[in-house]
């Protein structure tokens, strides 16, 4: 399968599959709006493909930026709108947990404020599906899942412990966990798992 996968939820990074050779970069300093387009260009270059000579695009969905998750799934459902591509979801926190070599995990990313999202994992098994929770409470449920692996963003290393941040290898295994289950672009929505900073009233996160 020829795909190419983005992450827009902190940060830009993508990677690109293509007979068998991987092509991945990253920019964690530019805005989405301002990086992806060039991220994406550099990427079919080192591969020497166009876009009509992918099988599938893929966008991991959140939970993250607003912004950033509304910039990188326009991009993937225009672009599979405009060439009848099909289209793939990656969970960001499932992202996350495979930076620890499967089994129990719980997956961290920070949602600013001192909240953050998790979700827990066995193996591919969604066992605590994603929560928006203060620091707080994330650390508490850490204290009481013990024998659970810790995967975090880069942002909560140092809270959190464990292993911390997604590069090409974890685009690429979640790429290819992902792309057989191919939906239609108009099917690619957004996880927001949290109001929107006009929309919270008292007692939202």
């Amino acid at each position: 399968m020829n795909y190419l996968l983005i992450d827009t939820a902190c940060g830009t990074r993508g990677v690109i599959e293509y007979g068998g050779t991987v092509h991945y970069a990253e920019n964690t300093v530019g805005s989405g709006s301002e990086a992806l387009m060039p991220l994406i260009d550099g990427l079919l270059k080192k591969a020497g493909i166009t876009l009509a000579d992918l099988d599938i695009l893929g966008a991991c969905v959140g939970p993250g930026s607003f912004t950033g998750l509304r910039i990188g799934l326009a991009t993937v459902k225009t672009v599979c709108y405009a060439l009848g591509k099909r289209c793939f979801a990656v969970n960001n926190l499932r992202l996350y947990s495979y930076n620890n070599n499967g089994g129990k995990t719980i997956a961290i990313a920070d949602a600013g404020n001192k909240v953050c999202y998790i979700a827990a994992y066995d193996g591919d098994e969604e066992i605590s599906p994603p929560a928006c929770v203060t620091l707080d409470d994330a650390k508490a449920f850490v204290a009481a899942h013990s024998d659970f692996a810790v995967s975090t963003d880069t942002k909560l290393a140092s809270a959190f412990g464990g292993k911390a941040g997604a590069g090409e290898r974890e685009l690429v295994l979640a790429a290819h966990k992902a792309f057989g289950n191919g939906i239609d672009q108009k099917d690619l929505l957004p996880l927001y798992i949290r109001k929107a900073q006009p929309e919270r009233g008292a007692g939202d996160l």
